[in-house]
C-alpha cells in the first residue's frame, strides 16, 4: 500500500523544490544589479529585418541609465511598449533572469521578440514598405530582402485591408499562383493589373473582387490553352469579366 503512494510523494517533493528554487531566482533576480542585456529573436532564421545588436543599442540608447542599478527598479512594461512600437516587431516580452558572471551570479534584462511577417512589398509615389498580413506596415531595410509579391500604384490602406490583402493572402497560400504572379499594379479605379514570373503578358485582372472566380478561369487558360498555344503567342490577358477571358496576341 505505501509503494503506491511513493511515487505520488517524489513527484510532490519535486515539484516543491522547483517552485522553492524558481521562487529564490525571483527574488535574487530583483535582488542583483542589471549587468546587460541578452536578445532572442525567434524566428531570426527565416525572417531578417532586425538583428540582435539592433535591440542590444535600442535598449542601451533608450535605457542605458538600468545598468548597474538593482532589478527591481527596471521597469519592464515601459521598455517593451517603447519596443512594441518598432514596426517589425509583432511581440515582445522583457523580463530579468539571473545568469553566471564568473566570479559572481548577475543580473540581465532578457529581450524575447517576434517580428512581422511581410506578405507583400509596396512601391511607388515616393514610399516603399512592406504590410503584413493584417495591413501593418513594415519599414523598408537594405539588410533583408524577401521574396514577396510587389504592389505598385497610389491607394489607401483601408483599400490595402479590405481589397488587396484577401487576394494576397490566396495567392501566397496557394502553390501555382504564388510561383505565377511577381507584381501588382493598383489603377487609379482600383483596377489591378498583373506581371506574371514566366512569360511577357500582361494580365487585366479588373476589380479585386470575385479573385477566387477570375483565378479559376485564369487557371484553365494556363493549364489548357497555353498548352495548345504556347506561353508566348498573348501580350494581353483580359480577366476583368467573370464569363469569359479575352487575349490579345502579339
Amino acid at each position: 500500500m505505501i509503494r503506491k503512494f511513493i511515487p505520488l510523494i517524489f513527484w510532490s517533493v519535486a515539484v516543491i523544490l522547483v517552485a522553492v528554487s524558481f521562487g529564490f531566482s525571483v527574488i535574487q533576480s530583483k535582488n542583483l544589479a542589471c549587468r546587460d542585456v541578452k536578445v532572442a529573436i525567434t524566428d531570426s532564421s527565416e525572417i531578417g529585418f532586425l538583428r540582435s545588436n539592433d535591440i542590444e543599442q535600442w535598449v542601451k540608447s533608450n535605457y542605458g541609465g538600468i545598468f548597474g542599478k538593482n532589478m527591481n527598479n527596471v521597469k519592464l512594461r515601459r521598455i517593451e511598449e517603447g519596443l512594441q512600437k518598432i514596426h517589425a516587431i509583432e511581440r515582445v516580452s522583457v523580463f530579468t533572469n539571473v545568469f553566471n558572471y564568473g566570479e559572481k551570479n548577475g543580473g540581465s534584462l532578457v529581450v524575447r521578440i517576434k517580428q512581422r511577417t511581410p506578405v507583400c512589398r509596396v512601391m511607388g509615389f515616393g514610399r516603399t514598405y512592406y504590410m503584413d498580413q493584417n495591413g501593418l506596415s513594415i519599414n523598408w531595410s537594405a539588410r533583408y530582402t524577401p521574396r514577396v509579391i510587389i504592389i505598385g500604384g497610389n491607394f489607401s490602406n483601408e483599400y490595402a485591408k479590405e481589397k488587396l490583402l484577401p487576394l494576397i493572402s490566396f495567392l501566397n497560400e496557394d502553390k501555382f499562383w504564388g510561383a505565377q504572379i511577381d507584381q501588382i499594379y493598383v489603377g487609379p479605379n482600383g483596377d489591378l493589373t498583373m506581371i506574371p514570373r514566366v512569360g511577357d503578358q500582361t494580365i487585366l485582372f479588373g476589380s479585386p473582387d470575385d479573385y477566387l472566380i477570375k483565378f479559376r478561369n485564369l487557371k484553365a487558360l494556363y493549364s489548357e490553352g497555353f498548352k495548345k498555344w504556347g506561353w508566348t503567342t498573348y501580350k494581353t490577358i483580359n480577366a476583368k469579366y467573370l464569363n469569359q477571358i479575352v487575349c490579345t496576341k502579339k
